[in-house]
C-alpha cells in the first residue's frame, strides 16, 4: 500500500462526509437501483457485463431483514425490465445470517424464486471468518434449492484449497479474490506476496477441477500469470471470467482482456448504505 493511501485510510474515520461521499462517487453507483442499472448499461455497450450489490450488511432486525429482501427481489425485476447483461451479489448477513440461519434461508429462498423465474445468477459474498462457515453451508443448500448461483473464495484464507473441494459439485461458480477482513494471522496469510501465490495456487485448483471461474483482482501482475495458465491449460474462456470493482483503474487491462475474448464484470455496489461501505 502506498504512503497516500495509507494516509487517506487513517484519515478516513475523521473525514466530513461530503468528502468520503466524493471518493465513493468514483466506486459507488449512486443511491437508487436505477443509477446502478444506468451504469450498468452503459458498461454493457463497451463490451462489459455487470454484478448489481446492493450496500449493506449484518442486519439484525427482522422488519430491516425483510426490506432487504423485497429490495433484492425488485433489483432482480429491475434488471430483467431493463434487459442489462448483469447478474446480483448479496451478503447473507443482510438476510439474517447471524440472527438465525434458519431466517437467512427462508429470506434467501424467496430470492432464489424470484431470481428461478428470471434465470438470473445469484452470488452470495464471503465476509469475515466469523461467517465462513455458514456462508458455505448457505450456498451448499442454495445450489441444491437452484442452481444458477454461486460464492467467494479468499485467497488470504489458508483454508480455501480445502474450501474449493467442499463447494465442488456439477454447477460449481466461485469468485476468487484475495479478501479483505482484516484476520489473524493463524488463519489468513499476511504477506503480500504469499497472498499471490496462494491465489495462484488456488486459481490453478479450480482450473483443473473444471470449475466456473471467477477471478477477482486489480493486480495486474496476477491478472497476466492468470492469463498465461489459462492458456497453457487451454482452458474455455467459456468457463472463467475476470472481475473488477467499478472505478478501479485499470481499463487498459480489461480492454486487453476483452480483445482476448475473455469475459470481464464490473462489480457495482450501489444503495443508500454507501457510507459503511467507503
Amino acid at each position: 500500500m502506498g504512503i497516500l493511501n495509507r494516509i487517506v485510510q487513517s484519515t478516513a474515520p475523521w473525514m466530513p462526509k461530503f468528502i468520503i461521499g466524493r471518493i465513493a462517487s468514483v466506486y459507488v453507483a449512486g443511491n437508487k437501483l436505477e443509477d446502478g442499472i444506468n451504469l450498468v448499461r452503459r458498461l454493457n455497450k463497451k463490451g462489459f457485463v455487470g454484478t448489481l450489490d446492493l450496500l449493506g450488511e449484518e442486519v439484525k432486525n427482522r422488519r430491516g431483514i425483510t426490506k432487504t429482501t423485497k429490495s433484492y427481489c425488485d433489483l432482480i425485476d429491475g434488471i430483467t425490465n431493463a434487459g442489462v447483461d448483469c447478474n446480483i451479489s448479496l451478503k447473507l448477513t443482510a438476510l439474517g445470517l447471524k440472527v438465525d440461519q434458519g431466517l437467512c434461508w427462508d429470506n434467501l429462498s424467496v430470492i432464489l424464486d424470484k431470481a428461478r423465474t428470471y434465470n438470473t445468477f445469484v452470488r452470495m459474498d464471503m465476509e469475515d471468518s466469523e461467517v465462513t462457515e455458514s456462508t458455505i453451508r448457505m450456498c451448499k443448500k442454495a445450489v441444491n434449492y437452484y442452481s444458477n448461483c454461486g460464492t467467494v473464495l479468499q485467497a488470504y484464507m489458508y483454508r480455501t484449497k480445502t474450501d474449493i473441494d467442499l463447494l465442488k459439485n456439477p454447477n460449481t461458480n466461485i469468485r476468487l479474490c484475495k479478501g479483505a477482513y482484516k484476520e489473524d494471522e493463524e488463519i489468513a496469510i499476511q504477506d503480500y506476496n504469499k497472498i499471490r501465490t496462494n491465489y495462484l495456487n488456488c486459481a490453478k485448483k479450480m482450473i483443473e477441477n473444471n470449475i466456473y471461474s471467477c477471478f477477482a483482482t486489480h493486480d495486474t501482475w496476477l491478472i497476466e500469470r492468470l492469463e498465461d495458465m489459462l492458456e497453457e491449460s487451454d482452458y474455455s474462456k467459456e468457463n472463467c471470467e475476470f472481475q473488477a470493482l467499478s472505478g478501479v483503474p485499470i481499463d487498459k487491462t480489461l480492454d486487453k482482456l476483452i480483445a482476448n475474448g475473455y469475459t470481464v464484470r464490473y462489480y457495482i455496489p450501489y444503495g443508500p448504505d454507501w457510507y459503511p461501505y467507503s
